[in-house]
């Protein structure tokens, strides 16, 4: 998409690529930035970017206007935990690098249609992948109390979230069906003063996890990444929360156990990065959504290693 700059797009590929010649997984294709910077790091005829997301509009778009030819550039619609069948459905048995970037794309945020924002009234959707069954709507009328709580503690790390969970209920008992602005305004009360907009962001984050399984689905794609990133390969994953980050950085390093007498959980990576890598000043400037973004990246061990 003209003018889309994806997040840390020069350090997350300059870690990424390693064989100019290999095959390469973008696992969250979105608006295709991160894909087209792959392809251009790429050089020689057996090259390969694999595109994949859960957004089927995501796919469409790539496919309507790819950055490669066919034999460079696959765009294929797939969740983090379908991941070894749609390389096995390419023939694929591994690959040289695996991408994540965990955002939310520009375009799904600033959808109205999408609910994940509430900047503009819309259905309380928040799917990310149409296909399921669930909306948020569906989801909070679907659960009970202590499960809605849990979620917004949980996902959205928000404190009160008890009275949070009885404001939703009283508005799902008077709207039918919620919407963003419903949600938005049973929630202000709540949260008087200046980090009202904050709060209800993270109440919004905690029912987008919820709905979308994404918890769920990182286990998954971090589990078969240590299986489908050849020996001396690269994972890389930008996380935008800590729930997210410290999942990536346990994977990447599990910590020590508190006895000294326990072996550490053995590790198929080698970190790349100590710390995490953060946005510079000037990307923040220029894209302000990119200003939670943590990357992390680790080598594939070599067998035997």
């Amino acid at each position: 998409m003209p003018g889309h700059v994806p997040v840390l797009r020069q350090e997350a590929v300059r870690l990424l690529v390693t064989d100019p010649g290999g095959t390469y997984l973008d696992a969250t294709l979105g608006l295709g930035g991160h894909s087209r910077e792959i392809v251009a790091a790429l050089g020689g005829e057996e090259a390969r970017v694999i595109a994949m997301d859960c957004d089927p509009a995501a796919v469409e778009r790539a496919r309507a206007n790819p950055p490669a030819p066919p034999h460079r550039f696959t765009a294929v619609r797939g969740r983090f935990s379908e991941i070894d069948q749609v390389l096995g459905g390419l023939g694929i048995t591994g690959v040289h690098g695996l991408l994540a970037d965990l955002g939310i794309s520009s375009d799904q945020l600033d959808d109205p249609a999408r609910g994940l924002s509430f900047a503009q009234d819309g259905p309380l959707d928040m799917r990310l992948d149409p296909s399921l069954p669930m909306t948020a709507d569906a989801w909070i009328r679907g659960t009970d109390d202590r499960a809605l709580e849990a979620a917004l503690q949980s996902y959205g790390e928000l404190p009160r979230a008890r009275a949070a969970t009885r404001a939703i209920r009283r508005a799902a008992s008077e709207h039918h069906p919620l919407t963003t602005r419903t949600l938005r305004e049973a929630l202000q009360p709540i949260y008087p003063g200046p980090s009202r907009p904050r709060r209800i962001a993270q109440a919004f984050q905690a029912l987008r996890i919820a709905v979308n399984h994404e918890l769920e689905e990182l286990s998954a794609l971090l589990e078969i990444a240590a299986r489908v990133v050849l020996p001396g390969g690269t994972l890389c994953v930008i996380a935008y929360h800590s729930l997210e980050d410290r999942m990536v950085k346990t994977a990447i390093r599990p910590p020590r156990p508190m006895d000294a007498w326990v072996e550490p959980t053995p590790s198929p990576w080698v970190p790349l990065t100590p710390r995490p890598i953060r946005p510079s000043v000037e990307e923040v400037r220029l894209n302000p959504r990119a200003s939670s973004a943590r990357l992390r990246a680790a080598r594939r061990k070599e067998t035997g290693s």
